[in-house]
């Protein structure tokens, strides 16, 4: 959690928002929902913003969480992000940190 917690830090010193967002198949997003909204609120579904939900047979296996930023940070890769929500320069995509994100009482959407 300690890189979370890092970007926590780097985020709240930047003094900007972040935007999370969660893509997947409509059955893998149901899985993602209960244990979501079990654990934090508001709840989330289909139609919250921040939520992609993608045909049932797109050529995707599984959960996709990104985490998308106006900053780059030293301590973790992000990707250079100009087709994804253009309004942010950098995106990092690590389904496990943006979990601890969660713990630190980050949410779907604008943060």
């Amino acid at each position: 959690m300690s890189i979370a917690r890092d970007l926590d830090e780097f985020i709240k010193n930047s003094r900007d928002n972040v935007f999370i967002e969660a893509e997947g198949k409509p059955s893998r997003l149901k899985k993602f929902y209960t244990e979501y909204n079990e654990m934090y609120s508001p709840s989330i579904n289909n139609n919250t913003n921040g939520i992609i939900v993608l045909e049932e047979d797109a050529n995707k296996w599984g959960l996709e969480l990104r985490l998308y930023l106006h900053y780059n940070p030293s301590f973790i890769k992000a990707t250079r992000n100009k087709v994804y929500r253009g309004e942010y320069g950098y995106r990092i995509n690590d389904v496990d940190i943006i979990k601890d994100m969660f713990k630190l009482g980050y949410r779907i959407g604008l943060n």
